[in-house]
């Protein structure tokens, strides 16, 4: 099962990350050479790496046996380990005895979210 993020979230990184190489390109044709005008074009092409990884990698992946979590360095969890989930207002947290993953509901598009409370439903938890 895929935990997508939301859409409007990768749609704002793609849309900040175009503005930001425009306006880096624009000021850096139109004036003279400066670091600064550089800097425009490299938070571009940054967000535009982000957008892409996270729309080719998208929030969670959950196997019959694990739970990842795809950001800048990737966490996996057991889930016959899990010990505790706590399900407060904004995440999620999954424990175990080693390892400890949060789940931010805000990052989550709302049809994943519901797959997702149901699955975390029906997790037993070791004692």
């Amino acid at each position: 099962m895929i935990i997508y993020y939301q859409k409007k979230r990768l749609n704002y990184k793609l849309y900040t990350g175009i503005g930001f190489l425009i306006i880096g390109i624009a000021i850096a044709l139109l004036n003279n050479f400066s670091l600064i005008y550089y800097t425009w074009i490299l938070l571009g092409l940054l967000q535009l790496a982000t957008w892409y990884y996270e729309k080719k990698h998208q929030y969670l992946y959950i196997t019959e046996d694990s739970l990842t979590k795809n950001s800048l360095f990737r966490k996996s969890i057991k889930l016959n380990e899990l010990t505790a989930i706590w399900k407060l207002r904004t995440s999620f947290t999954l424990q175990t005895k080693k390892n400890k993953i949060k789940i931010d509901k805000d990052l989550i598009e709302d049809e994943s979210l519901n797959k997702l409370t149901d699955f975390l439903n029906q997790i037993e938890l070791n004692p």
